[in-house]
């Protein structure tokens, strides 16, 4: 519904299919994916007004049944923006904004507040990912003991281990994905932590991203010490404190424009 001139009647047979599975899925007990549906089916429903005879006969009707089984509540279907909304950002402000942003390795001892770092959590998960799935988990540390011997499996956390408030783990939900998709997993986790790390640097924080590259045998430790079930993958961790009034971070010059791009 998004395209600029979407086919009339498009995609009967995908949506008969997908009531059907909205059905057995709410049958199993699952809650949080019909009223997204419903929704979406919602707009489509008031874009084809007027049109029931491009339909197959009894489609409209079910669908109509379908949806009606819940009031609106706008979680699906289309958003509408306005290009003004664009008017307060620019790539000057975000380059300022991204110069700033360097992994710290000498935090502040005083504690990170909850709050604040669950709502830079929560403002991160507006990540995008294939088929909206958010195939992601953030799992969240803050006592001290069980941080050091997460820590104790990666090898990037020496010399400032002491120093790190709050530890993140983001790993990747192997169920959001098909065979065919075993890239897909470690591209979306990465999205969302790089989304998780400019949200905490937006409020204020430090952070330093851990990558997990590491044996299998070592993951399985860290994972079973983690409580981090077997369908979920390791993509990184990520260590947050409060920032110093001052404080040295790593200098490293970036690539050049030139010695990335490459014009077609």
């Amino acid at each position: 519904m998004a395209l600029p001139n979407p086919r009339e009647a498009f995609g009967q047979p995908k949506i008969k299919d997908l009531i059907a599975r909205t059905k057995t899925y709410e049958s199993l007990g699952g809650q949080d994916v019909g009223q997204i549906v419903r929704d979406t089916l919602r707009q489509y429903r008031e874009l084809h007004r007027g049109k029931e005879e491009l339909f197959e006969p009894g489609f409209i009707n079910e669908m109509d049944a379908f949806v009606e089984a819940a009031a609106p509540e706008g979680k699906g279907g289309l958003k509408f923006l306005v290009k003004s909304q664009w008017d307060d950002w620019s790539v000057e402000k975000f380059d300022k904004f991204l110069s700033f942003r360097h992994s710290v390795r000498d935090f502040d001892r005083t504690p990170v507040d909850p709050t604040l770092l669950t709502s830079a959590i929560a403002a991160s998960l507006k990540a995008p990912s294939v088929c909206n799935r958010q195939g992601w988990f953030i799992h969240y540390y803050d006592d001290k003991t069980k941080m050091a011997e997460l820590l104790s499996y990666q090898n990037g956390n020496a010399g400032f281990t002491e120093c790190i408030d709050k530890l993140i783990i983001v790993t990747g939900n192997l169920k959001a994905f098909t065979r065919h998709e075993h890239n897909q997993l470690f591209v979306d986790g990465g999205l969302v932590s790089m989304n998780l790390m400019l949200a905490i640097h937006a409020a204020g924080l430090g952070s330093c991203p851990l990558n997990t590259c590491m044996a299998y045998t070592k993951e399985q430790k860290l994972m079973a010490a983690a409580g981090i079930p077997e369908n979920e993958r390791l993509i990184m961790m990520i260590a947050v404190g409060n920032l110093k009034d001052e404080f040295s971070v790593a200098q490293s010059e970036k690539y050049s424009l030139d010695d990335v791009l490459v014009q077609h």
